[in-house]
């Protein structure tokens, strides 16, 4: 339950701040995703399933402020954290190279997914938003990873398997 509480908080405290404080970092009007960047990491370290659920909590977070279609952002989320999952599952965590590419490649996959999803629904978005934003994300994932990394490390976000008969 601890475990739940933490993760909850923590994407409502990165949703906030990408809302109110991260705009304010913007450059030429692009910037970045804690959100999202959290969601990868943590997908990464968790596996598919964790990351799934995750995603699509922050993808929903996320849709609350995206005014074009409630949804894109859930499905978008969903699909790269279980991709994330996937990728960490064959990967060594404590070397922050491949699990900080993988988050520039994932986040430049969800854009490609939002953009595909406006584009079909006749909406338009500039692709160049991708590409920074993608980058800028990279930025965040280096500055993010050995916190979350820690953070997956600690005793009550592991996953216990006991098969305790009552007695």
């Amino acid at each position: 339950m601890k475990k739940v509480l933490t993760l909850f908080f923590i994407c409502v405290l990165f949703f906030i701040l990408d809302n109110t404080l991260v705009p304010f970092f913007a450059i030429k009007g692009y910037f970045p995703s804690i959100l999202l960047t959290f969601c990868l990491l943590y997908s990464i370290f968790n596996g598919s399933i964790e990351g799934l659920w995750l995603g699509v909590f922050a993808g929903i977070l996320q849709d609350l402020y995206f005014y074009p279609g409630f949804g894109i952002n859930s499905f978008s989320n969903m699909l790269v954290c279980a991709a994330a999952g996937l990728i960490g599952t064959g990967i060594f965590k404590e070397k922050a190279l491949i699990p900080i590419v993988s988050s520039l490649g994932l986040s430049f996959v969800k854009g490609i997914l939002v953009f595909s999803i406006l584009y079909i629904n006749s909406m338009y978005m500039p692709f160049s938003k991708i590409i920074f934003n993608s980058l800028y994300n990279i930025i965040i994932a280096i500055i993010m990873y050995r916190w979350v990394y820690r953070l997956c490390q600690k005793e009550y976000m592991q996953r216990k398997w006991s098969f305790y008969d009552g007695r």
